[in-house]
């Protein structure tokens, strides 16, 4: 295949890559401002809370976009396509991905709902999926966040200030997603399941251990040799079990960027906090980027040999509906 015919380096930028939530992370924590609800503390906090949680989910986990009327801007903005947990539609299509959940429990910050600002859940979200003929299952504990601003004298979203009575308290809104804490699992790690296997290759302990080093591969050969070649590809070794029929293999090479995996300034955030959370012991069963706007690129974690484990690279499609 030919190089693609324009050589300057590509750098990572927020419309290159895009971590989309497919058991991953993004980012919360801040209040964010929402359409203001009259009177004081509201009675029925809770209960509201856990409605914004359940709809989220729901919403979520159908790909229904009505999972925006409940989320933060936080959240939408790195969520570019698709919806979190599930990713993006074209490639839970293909992969027949599908996903339930179970919550465990709702907590607040203050001694009451209704003194309260923050609340948070441990869901464990359940897969299905079909991948090369097999049908299988996944799951992972996940922490999902939500806030409600406070509105004082200057009309500005606030946390909750306990020693004054606000004017106004705006609704819950799901504003992040992160790994629970042994802590919130009663003591016990964080871990998550799958049965996907693949045989044992050279390659696992490195190329294909995480999604960063199997990504890291793909696009050196695309960007520096123009192919498209990785030893993590699951099925046959050239990619055609997992590149969609329709993508053009010249304008797949041309999206990937470059990086550096010793350069921190070429990784994206949202890489880096996968890594971080290998590093602790929770492997996503799926991991999703977005390549150029274009193109979702999905790794599904796998268990090779004896028990060990690693990445495959299982989907290119491409997308439509990104913002």
């Amino acid at each position: 295949m030919p190089v693609p015919s324009s050589s300057r380096p590509r750098t990572w930028t927020a419309g290159t890559i895009v971590l989309l939530v497919v058991c991953a992370l993004v980012a919360g924590g801040s209040v964010a401002a929402a359409a203001l609800l009259p009177g004081h503390i509201r009675d029925g906090a809770r209960r509201e809370a856990e409605s914004t949680l359940q709809t989220f989910l729901a919403d979520a986990t159908a790909l229904d976009p009505d999972w925006q009327d409940t989320s933060s801007p936080l959240l939408d903005a790195v969520v570019p396509i698709g919806a979190p947990l599930l990713g993006e539609s074209t490639t839970a299509e293909a992969l027949n991905l599908s996903a339930d959940y179970e919550v465990r429990g709702l907590s607040f910050s203050g001694d009451t709902a209704e003194r309260s600002d923050t609340a948070s859940a441990v869901v464990v979200v359940h897969y299905r999926y079909t991948i090369l003929g097999e049908k299988g299952t996944a799951s992972i504990p996940q922490k999902v966040w939500l806030t409600r601003p406070f509105y004082y004298r200057d009309g500005t979203p606030r946390r909750i200030d306990p020693t004054a009575a606000p004017r106004a308290i705006g609704p819950w809104q799901v504003v992040g997603i992160t790994v629970p804490s042994t802590a919130d699992l009663g003591g016990k790690a964080p871990r998550s399941s799958f049965d996907l296997t693949s045989e044992e290759r050279s390659g696992d302990s490195v190329a294909c251990y995480s999604p960063l080093n199997a990504l890291v591969q793909v696009a050196d050969n695309a960007r520096i040799h123009g192919t498209l070649a990785s030893s993590c590809f699951l099925g046959a070794e050239d990619g055609s079990d997992a590149v969609a029929a329709g993508v053009d293999p010249a304008a797949l090479l041309e999206a990937f960027p470059a990086i550096d995996a010793t350069d921190p300034a070429s990784i994206p955030p949202e890489l880096t906090r996968v890594e971080a959370d290998l590093f602790h012991g929770l492997r996503s069963p799926f991991t999703q980027y977005l390549i150029d706007g274009r193109y979702a690129v999905t790794f599904a974690a796998v268990t090779t040999g004896e028990d060990d484990e690693a990445v495959r690279l299982v989907s290119i499609q491409q997308t439509e509906g990104a913002k």
